[in-house]
């Protein structure tokens, strides 16, 4: 309902008052040496209701911090009904208690006391349950008077006007004023107006809220897409621009704004170089930050590493004490030395696919771990691959064996072998080109589930 057809409402049916009338008393009528009469106070008083909704109608458009809107809405019923104090209760959704947000006792003053009504308690309950404003005259006369907020607060209640916030039919919270200032009780032309304040007051909080949640998304998505590119420069110079006797190409591709997976090139020395490919589990936010801190942490260990299996145990048992629970990493450690021999370990990761200078390939099998991260103390085991020139090993993350088509039919080792078998490649990046089409022509239409990386290295 417009606010003009709602002002009118509760000066004209709700006050009890014809536009005559209004006239009449607004030049005066009826007020000669007699006085005052019931009828023009009440005008009086229609006016100054009137007042209020226009003000906090203001308020709907004017202010943008909830905090303050909170605190205005506050003043202004105060002001508007020349009351002692006002508070402001919200529905818990957890518990359906009614929370108390802020109440105030002196203009400008503000207190924000832990004071929580059960469901179905006290004149806030009983309003907030039935959704219907309330006067209670006589307080402590009121069996549904809740009077443990009276001793908590030092405050001696007298008489309520209490009205429910609603949106969409649902009842958010609860505004009310206690103890008018000008009279004994509140009275049936305070609750008219107070009512449509209400309704106004729920107004303008549900749309501080969603501008609120609006805000907060907004920054969500700031911090998601500097998370995205922070973890872009990682992987940007996860790989060294030259490599002695050897050559790496790798691919990430998140399956949302930021992702888990990961892949690192580290060269010790000439003779000596590290490699690594891995997975955490999950996805989002709280996976790229353990990648970030699974990369840190790889460079220190593959400094004092004297194998991947010794890489691998002391990358668990640094992760193992800074982990979240429940998260664990997946990873393949190598090592290049020379002569083209590739040592690996592997923590319950994808086994890696060697492609041969001649177009055959094959699948080399890797000792069985747990993962990074669930256990402190494991050992890991390695086995060996010999390497010739024109030779590639295939490293990649089940982001790219498990990509599903409309079907739901995988990817799996099988089709990743047999769709680079019979081919030869100078480079690995055309390796990793060619996995990628492949991929995707495999998923087509469909979206991509999962993190998908790859990483192709061999000796030159």
């Amino acid at each position: 309902m417009p606010i003009l057809e709602i002002i009118s409402g509760i000066i004209g049916q709700n006050a009890g008052i014809s536009t005559e009338k209004i006239r009449l008393a607004g030049r005066g009528a009826g007020c000669e040496k007699r006085g005052m009469t019931a009828e023009v106070e009440s005008l009086r008083k229609s006016l100054q209701i009137y007042k209020g909704l226009v003000e906090v109608s203001g308020l709907i458009n004017s202010i943008t911090d909830y905090n303050e809107l909170l605190r205005a809405i506050l003043d202004v019923a105060r002001r508007v009904i020349l009351a002692e104090a006002a508070s402001l209760f919200f529905v818990n959704e957890s518990t359906g208690a009614l929370d108390l947000a802020i109440t105030s006792f002196a203009e400008g003053q503000f207190l924000e006391p832990k004071i929580s009504v059960p469901r179905g308690r006290g004149i806030v309950g009983w309003v907030a349950e039935r959704g219907e404003s309330l006067l209670i005259p006589d307080a402590y006369a009121d069996d549904r008077f809740y009077q443990d907020a009276d001793k908590q607060t030092g405050f001696r209640t007298r008489s309520i006007l209490c009205a429910p916030l609603k949106r969409e039919g649902k009842v958010i919270g609860v505004l009310q004023i206690l103890n008018p200032r000008d009279k004994t009780t509140f009275e049936e032309q305070d609750l008219d107006g107070f009512t449509a304040y209400a309704n106004l007051t729920a107004t303008a909080i549900d749309k501080l809220r969603s501008l609120e949640r609006m805000r907060a998304q907004e920054r969500v998505e700031r911090d998601i897409a500097i998370a995205s590119d922070i973890q872009k420069e990682l992987l940007s110079r996860a790989i060294p621009t030259e490599i002695p006797g050897a050559a790496f190409a790798a691919h990430n591709r998140a399956a949302a704004n930021v992702g888990g997976d990961f892949y690192n090139v580290f060269v010790k020395s000439p003779s000596e170089i590290y490699f690594a490919i891995g997975d955490v589990s999950g996805k989002g936010i709280a996976a790229s930050l353990l990648m970030a801190q699974t990369l840190s942490a790889m460079q220190f260990v593959f400094a004092a590493a004297t194998s991947p299996a010794d890489a691998m145990a002391k990358l668990n048992t640094t992760l193992n004490d800074r982990i979240v629970r429940g998260m664990f990493v997946t990873m393949l450690i190598g090592r290049v030395t020379p002569g083209g021999r590739i040592e690996m370990a592997s923590a319950g990761h994808c086994k890696p696919v060697l492609l041969r200078s001649n177009g055959s390939t094959m699948e080399i099998e890797t000792a069985g771990a747990l993962p990074l991260g669930i256990m402190p103390g494991i050992s890991y085991r390695q086995g060996q691959v010999e390497l010739a020139p024109g030779d590639w090993l295939i490293c990649y993350t089940d982001g790219l064996s498990e990509s599903r088509n409309q079907h739901d039919e995988s990817f799996f080792e099988a089709k990743i072998a047999s769709s680079l078998a019979d081919q030869r490649f100078r480079s690995p990046q055309p390796i990793v080109d060619s996995l990628l089409d492949a991929e995707r022509s495999h998923r087509g239409t469909g979206n991509q589930r999962d993190d998908l990386t790859i990483l192709v290295g061999g000796i030159t």
